[in-house]
């Protein structure tokens, strides 16, 4: 068979892989709020390629990668998860190579051996091999260090054909906003291909180092394209300081603006599951969210006692929200001068009642296999894993429990074709808008609570508007404080360290810089006597 007879045959989509790829594209989508996809143009053609991805939801990572790569990957997996006929009936169906640990291979050391043998054929094919060089799941917001496992294959493939097969390997970053949340978000990011014959002349001479070295760069290239908060430690903060500072760094280094890229189709679906609306850049948002936990590390290593500082006091602001139970958004996007509380609440009425009985409708047809994922989920301890179990479980769940209510009514009633296609099609519909109209309930109650405390309660909720603004003070100086220590070096001929995104913060030459560029103090503690009560518990005493 000539090379490019055998590269099609790598990479085509054999029927069986096609129907299960579409089914999931769907699932996936139906699950997910919003999937965006960036660096498509990294990827190689036409070339051996290894996806080299990190591993942060389980069997939902290989789902979204085969979903939105336009060519078939063969994954490697470990081979317990081939123990069920029906699951390894569906593996070998879409290409999975097992992997056997030493514990499995049960005296049959060939197993593994035939399983890399068929992985350096099908890229010695041009096929794609999907890898997860971590080895096992990964904590949220964080890679591990990687096995040497993805290396070593690459470079066996490359010495086995003098090192002129060309094999490339794709570091891939998957960032799930909550990765256990459905109808959350993710971002694929696709970095910047190696070249593994670059490590051609280390590996005939010292295939060891060459193997760390190689692994060494692919943990460098996904951190590049994953988000990784470096001590795990620190990964709530980080996402407390995103969540409260994030958007005015969006605004400040991304600018503000929305644009709509959404094929046709995915627009259609998106309002059918009642979850349309403007899609924030991905990108930009795991971006700033990296810059963040960058900072958390530096400061972590060079002033622990500032960041348990300001660990305490987003800790004490949160605590506050939650007395009052108000959102942070409420605090920071709603000036209460400006709510009504007669309006919100005339809306809210109107809202509630007007579409109620069709939203109460959908919440009711829909609890019974809502009840049962739920209660399948919480029975799964490993957080990674719960995305996929409740996609697949859903998958069963809701068209069977569908299927019942149908028969149910057909037997009972006898209805025309019509009503029963009209009422079994209603099912799906009604659930996505009674999540739709709930959301919107709470927000006009967060609104009209907001206003309620304004009039009642004004010195507390002034109390929390300036608790969070000695907070963006903070965070502001810090910032500042922060870009001139990694970066001021590149502008040390340009007055006053002026960055190229900051020109506000120039002076004349021998000025001292208009922004402070020391660690601010802590700020002081917000007042307790409109009812908010500091946390005193032992443990920020310990940290004080």
């Amino acid at each position: 068979m000539a090379d490019a007879d055998l590269q099609k045959h790598a990479t085509a989509m054999p029927p069986f892989y096609r129907g299960v790829r579409f089914l999931a594209h769907w699932s996936v989508r139906l699950y997910f709020y919003d999937i965006q996809v960036v660096g498509h143009e990294n990827v190689p053609e036409h070339q051996p390629l290894i996806l080299a991805a990190n591993h942060p939801n389980s069997i939902m990572d290989t789902v979204l990668l085969a979903t939105e790569t336009p060519f078939r990957i063969n994954y490697m997996a470990r081979s317990g998860i081939f123990k069920h006929p029906v699951v390894r009936a569906v593996l070998n169906g879409v290409g999975v190579i097992p992997i056997y640990r030493a514990s499995e291979l049960g005296g049959q050391p060939a197993r593994n051996r035939n399983s890399f043998y068929r992985a350096y054929e099908l890229l010695e094919a041009g096929g794609c091999i999907g890898m997860f060089p971590e080895g096992a799941n990964s904590p949220d917001r964080q890679v591990r260090e990687l096995k040497t496992g993805t290396a070593r294959l690459a470079l066996e493939a490359e010495a086995r054909n003098d090192y002129r097969l060309g094999v490339q390997i794709q570091p891939v970053g998957l960032n799930f906003a909550d990765r256990d949340r459905f109808l959350s978000s993710v971002l694929i990011r696709y970095g910047k291909p190696i070249d593994v014959r670059d490590f051609a002349d280390l590996h005939r001479t010292d295939p060891r180092q060459a193997v760390y070295e190689l692994t060494q760069l692919i943990l460098q290239r996904l951190r590049d394209v994953a988000t990784h908060v470096h001590d795990e430690r620190n990964r709530q903060l980080v996402m407390d300081i995103h969540r409260i500072y994030g958007n005015e760094l969006l605004k400040e280094f991304m600018g503000d603006y929305d644009v709509d890229v959404r094929p046709l189709t995915h627009k259609l679906f998106d309002r059918v599951r009642a979850a349309d609306g403007p899609r924030p850049d991905l990108d930009d948002r795991f971006t700033i969210e990296q810059a963040i936990a960058d900072a958390v590390d530096y400061y972590e290593q060079r002033n622990p006692a500032m960041v348990a500082r300001v660990r305490m006091d987003i800790r004490r602001y949160k605590d506050h929200l939650k007395q009052v139970r108000l959102r942070h958004d409420i605090v920071h996007e709603h000036s209460p001068e400006n709510l009504s509380s007669r309006r919100e609440a005339i809306k809210l009425t109107a809202y509630a009642l007007g579409l109620g009985p069709l939203a109460i409708y959908g919440m009711i047809t829909n609890l019974v296999p809502y009840l049962l994922v739920r209660a399948i989920v919480s029975h799964q301890p490993e957080e990674a894993k719960r995305a996929f179990i409740a996609l697949i479980n859903s998958f069963y769940a809701f068209p069977l429990w569908y299927v019942f209510l149908g028969w149910y009514v057909w037997s009972s009633a006898r209805p025309p074709i019509w009503a029963m296609v009209l009422f079994v099609g209603s099912l799906p519909l009604t659930a996505f808008f009674f999540l739709t109209w709930w959301r919107k309930i709470l927000v006009y109650r967060d609104r009209i609570l907001s206003r309620t405390l304004f009039r009642t309660q004004t010195n507390l909720l002034e109390d929390l508007r300036r608790e969070r603004e000695r907070l963006i003070e903070t965070f502001e100086n810090v910032k500042i404080d922060y870009l001139i220590a990694r970066f001021g070096h590149l502008f040390e001929e340009d007055a006053a360290y002026a960055l190229p995104w900051q020109p506000e913060l120039a002076s004349p030459p021998g000025e001292a810089p208009k922004a402070a560029m020391s660690p601010p103090a802590r700020a002081e503690s917000a007042p307790t006597s409109a009812g908010l009560t500091h946390d005193s518990s032992p443990q920020l005493q310990e940290q004080e």
